[in-house]
């Protein structure tokens, strides 16, 4: 036994007794007002069943006494038959006192009492984990499971402690059953289990869940550089004719799976047309959807908090096409976009820095996915400048990327018309990407 585990019963007991001290004073210096005389209160207090098992928890914590706990515990059944916490606390001590059989007739009891409703069931639950009987544990963790009016923390408890008791995930489904699938795909994913999740899936996606829902195990899949998985669940959800996903910013950054994402940054005001900005005075004159980067002249900005993920066929060349804009851009630093490997080594293929002022201007980016790769980053980025003026102001404006794979001679590098369309009938499609990787 630890040397502070006596100390800390004693602080205990020393607590509960103060607090039962408390309420019983409470109790006299409110029958003053109430007509009842002190000792009548008192009797009427003291028959309240919650504080007889407190009274009985404090025998066992004191002095180990069990039968004066079951004394206070039949008390508080006397005072109401269907006190739950009475019936599992004397379940409790009959099963320490060596009276299992005892123990299990009380729980088969409060088994009854207890269908169908969700108060106690997580006490019970653990008394039924405590005793061995694992058919009222199974059905009991499974029942909260389903329940709107049962808590997120008990939910929470309840999943953990199926996880820890069948972690192989057939044994889990059998257990918890098929109505539990998706809060246990989602507990999966949070707890980055991604075999279970996997496992899951497949019956989860039968349900046809929703696109947000889906979201959370994208990401997971992509950290875990499961690339090809993650692509694949992606263009299902989140389908895109291009290899860009909303290439022309014409809705919501998702800041997520291989949509945009947008960070905040200090010094950095941002929105798109469908996510304005109050803060941002400066609009385009023309292209209504546009990614719209406003610079404060606040900070000396090392920027990298505008990308894209994006899943390619690795050993092919592709080309970056799209339109930039920019109004009084400051210092020598002004922005610029740059492909990187993603989970990857490949050398970084940037384009040139913007100028600071310049109407509506096409660009192309020509780069080759190595073949260790999945995939790529694409990012705006500006590096810091050295110079004394370093606190960059200004607009930026990005619209109308796509994002093509060249043919193998290399015939589609430098297209003249900067083509930003992808025909889904071409070998450039997300479909042709993701099968080539089942």
């Amino acid at each position: 036994m630890p040397k502070s585990l006596p100390l800390r019963i004693i602080l205990f007991s020393g607590i509960i007794g103060l607090a039962l001290f408390g309420l019983r004073m409470a109790v006299i210096a409110q029958s003053s007002f109430s007509g009842l005389s002190a000792g009548k209160a008192v009797r009427n207090y003291q028959q309240q069943p919650r504080l007889l098992v407190a009274y009985g928890r404090q025998a066992i914590l004191e002095d180990g006494n069990l039968q004066a706990a079951e004394q206070w515990y039949q008390r508080a059944l006397v005072a109401n038959p269907l006190y739950i916490p009475a019936w599992l606390a004397l379940s409790e001590l009959q099963n320490d006192a060596g009276d299992s059989a005892g123990a299990m007739a009380i729980l088969d009891y409060v088994d009854g009492l207890t269908r169908n409703i969700a108060r106690r069931r997580w006490e019970k639950a653990m008394l039924a984990y405590q005793l061995d009987r694992f058919d009222i544990l199974t059905a009991d963790l499974s029942w909260l499971l389903t329940q709107k009016e049962v808590s997120g923390r008990t939910k929470h408890k309840a999943l953990k402690l199926a996880f820890r008791l069948w972690p192989e995930p057939d044994e889990l489904v059998s257990k918890m059953g098929n109505t539990n699938i998706a809060i246990l795909f989602r507990h999966a994913v949070r707890t980055n289990n991604l075999d279970t999740a996997g496992y899951l899936w497949p019956m989860l996606d039968q349900s046809a869940p929703e696109g947000k829902e889906v979201l959370p195990y994208i990401n997971r899949l992509i950290s875990a550089k499961e690339i090809a998985t993650a692509a694949r669940i992606w263009q299902k959800y989140f389908p895109s004719e291009g290899l860009l996903y909303n290439a022309d910013f014409s809705t919501r950054p998702i800041n997520s799976g291989f949509g945009w994402r947008i960070s905040k940054i200090k010094g950095v005001l941002t929105e798109t047309a469908a996510a304005k900005n109050k803060k941002i005075k400066t609009r385009p004159q023309n292209n209504d959807f546009a990614l719209h980067l406003q610079f404060t002249g606040t900070t000396n900005i090392n920027y990298a908090h505008t990308r894209q993920l994006v899943p390619l066929s690795a050993g092919h060349s592709y080309t970056l096409a799209g339109k930039i804009r920019t109004r009084g851009l400051s210092t020598e630093q002004t922005p610029y976009l740059e492909v990187t490997g993603l989970y990857c080594p490949m050398r970084p293929v940037t384009t040139a820095m913007v100028q600071a002022d310049q109407d509506w201007t096409p660009f192309s980016l020509d780069f080759a996915v190595p073949e260790e790769c999945e995939g790529i980053r694409l990012r705006i980025r500006r590096r810091p400048s050295t110079n004394i003026d370093n606190l960059i102001a200004g607009d930026l404006w990005l619209t109308d990327l796509a994002l093509r794979k060249n043919a193998p001679d290399g015939s589609g590098l430098h297209n003249k018309n900067n083509s930003t369309i992808l025909s889904a009938t071409q070998n450039n499609s997300w479909q042709s990407i993701v099968s080539s990787k089942k």
